[in-house]
């Protein structure tokens, strides 16, 4: 047979979606299972949203082509928001919409790389991100961090593994697995020494509106006014509840972007007219929604840490940030329980036996651990951690 490409053995299927579609199997199958996987909140899109939703299909001219970099108007939208939530400045001109993060992701990265140019990743990370640098051509140079330090780097670590080749950063503060929040005075370090050392930061501020104690981390953005070596990656899944919409966004200077309307005129061309006047409606219409998300969601975090941390040989860092605890289960993937011998060992355990389901630490690149979506509801979480109390009794005995 002739051979496909050589990405089918260098690429890696989504871990998170994985495990969603494992747990989605086992619940049509009559099994009561509560999952912890999703990275989505467990709320229903805005009524505002949905109604204008179906104002923009009841209307011809959205069932036709429109500007591939996006609706003018929801760039406007974007940048207003970018303006009076971000506190930078942004031209619309400046804002491409893409199908979701990823597209937003994968093309920022497409627009940077060439062949074997490196890309910094601090561990634990998003399993999209050295995929989407795969794809792109590039080679990711991982960062390991420890939960001593709150899984942060720090100047000296980049220093540590830069090299000539480097020329990508990526950033993402609250952190997608660990929850995890940076300080200002924190952020403006690492900014610095990009900026400095030329080269790029490509910030994913998916999660900026959901920090529950302290400051956000500031926008890369607001230090590097003219976009020099910044690029931001956002979208309302999470702050809107609307992570089935498909609407992201990328930002960037004109050079990157120009390249990225390429990109994505040769691949989607526009994205879906009528997700886009949806997304437009939810910028508009503020952060009130997002707030009422976050009194939830505070509630469950606070109520999580507390329960994990009381759970034996079990803990996890005090996350302040976007809707993920990242759990320590080391003690538990060494062989106490017969062919347990890694996280992933003992989230299919956990899955299969007690109908729980977490996302092992091996696809965010730290073995022994398990994130935690705490984006479930007060009942669903309660049950689910009673459940994961009740597993490592058993082991016990």
């Amino acid at each position: 047979m002739t051979e496909i490409s050589k990405l089918d053995k260098i690429i890696k299927p989504s871990g998170t979606m994985l495990i969603s579609n494992k747990a989605r199997e086992l619940r049509e199958a009559g099994k009561p299972v509560i999952g912890f996987g999703a990275g989505e909140p467990d709320f229903a899109s805005p009524d505002y949203v949905v109604s204008a939703a179906i104002e923009a299909a009841n209307d011809p001219k959205n069932h036709k082509y429109s500007p591939t970099a996006g609706l003018d108007s929801l760039r406007k939208s974007i940048a207003n928001s970018a303006h009076s939530n971000s506190n930078y400045l942004v031209d619309p001109a400046n804002i491409v919409v893409t199908n979701g993060g990823k597209q937003a992701i994968l093309t920022a990265l497409m627009s940077l790389l060439d062949s074997d140019d490196e890309v910094i990743i601090p561990a634990p990370f998003w399993t999209t991100y050295p995929e989407a640098v795969l794809l792109a051509g590039g080679k990711p140079i991982f960062i390991e961090t420890s939960k001593e330090k709150d899984f942060k780097i720090s100047i000296e670590d980049l220093e540590g593994i830069k090299t000539d080749k480097t020329k990508v950063l990526i950033w993402c503060s609250p952190s997608n697995p660990t929850g995890v929040v940076y300080t200002k005075e924190e952020a403006k370090k690492i900014y610095q020494w990009v900026f400095e050392n030329d080269l790029w930061i490509l910030s994913d501020e998916l999660y900026e509106h959901l920090v529950y104690e302290g400051e956000a981390t500031p926008s890369p953005a607001i230090f590097d006014k003219e976009f020099n070596n910044t690029l931001i990656v956002n979208g309302v899944s999470k702050a809107y509840a609307m992570t089935g919409w498909r609407v992201g966004w990328l930002i960037a200077n004109n050079k990157v972007i120009n390249l990225a309307k390429k990109i994505l005129s040769q691949t989607t061309s526009n994205v879906n007219n009528i997700s886009q006047l949806a997304a437009e409606a939810a910028i508009n219409n503020g952060l009130e929604v997002t707030q009422n998300m976050k009194i939830a969601f505070d509630r469950r975090r606070r109520f999580a840490i507390e329960k994990i941390n009381s759970i034996d040989n079990l803990s996890t860092t005090k996350a302040t940030g976007a809707f993920y605890l990242f759990v320590n289960v080391s003690h538990y993937c060494s062989g106490l329980i017969e062919n347990i011998k890694s996280s992933e060992d003992f989230c299919n355990w956990l899955l299969e036996n007690y109908y729980i389901a977490f996302v092992p630490g091996e696809v965010f690149g730290a073995p022994g651990y398990m994130r935690l979506s705490y984006a479930l509801s007060d009942d669903e979480l309660s049950e689910g951690l009673n459940r994961l109390e009740k597993a490592i009794k058993d082991i016990s005995g």
